[in-house]
Formats: C-alpha cells, structure tokens, sequence
C-alpha cells in the first residue's frame, strides 16, 4: 500500500480528492441522500485508487465510516462544509481500514 511520504504530499493528495469528489456533486445545496451516496461512492473509488485496495474491503467499512459522523457533527459551525465533510469522511476511512493517518496531521 502506498501511502504519502510527507504531510506535504498528504495535503496535496487530500486536495485532489475533495476536487474530485466535489465535482461529482451540486454543492449549491444542502446535503441530499444522493448526493451523499454520490460522495460515498467517489470517496470509496478515490481510496481504492490511492491504496491499492479491494473496492469491496473498502465498502464494507462505510456503514462504520458513517457512525463517525457524530465527530463530523461536534466540530464547529464554521469548521463545517463541503471541503471539511469530504476530508473528514476520507480520513475516516482511512482510520477505520486501520491505515496510518499520521502523515495528513499537521
């Protein structure tokens, strides 16, 4: 599995994945059930295609991906948003496949 070898190339990655996700969605509006399935499904091919794994090993963990939400919610108001939500949950992915997250830490 390949993971960034600093946290500049972390950020940089974690860039290029909101980007990528959020061109998938009409972020003009809250948050519907389909485009949040939508956002799930390009998370989950953005993870698969970065760590080499499984696209079903990936899927599995989403409904705990999404018991993490909570944390997404104790967050600021002013913290929140489209960049923040799709940060979070591909960081959250990253934990819950039990993939070293120390490298997007600042």
């Amino acid at each position: 599995m390949k993971l960034p070898k600093s946290s500049r190339a972390a950020v940089r990655e974690l860039e290029r994945v909101v980007d990528k996700v959020l061109s998938r969605i009409d972020t003009t509006q809250e948050v519907q059930k389909e485009d949040f399935e939508r956002l799930l499904d390009a998370l989950i091919l953005q993870i698969v295609k970065n760590r080499g794994l499984d696209i079903n090993q990936v899927a599995i963990a989403t409904p705990e991906v999404i018991e993490g939400m909570s944390e997404y919610g104790q967050m600021p108001e002013e913290m929140r948003g489209w960049e923040s939500l799709v940060a979070f949950l591909y960081l959250k992915y990253h934990q819950v496949l039990g993939i070293d997250t120390r490298a997007f830490q600042p």
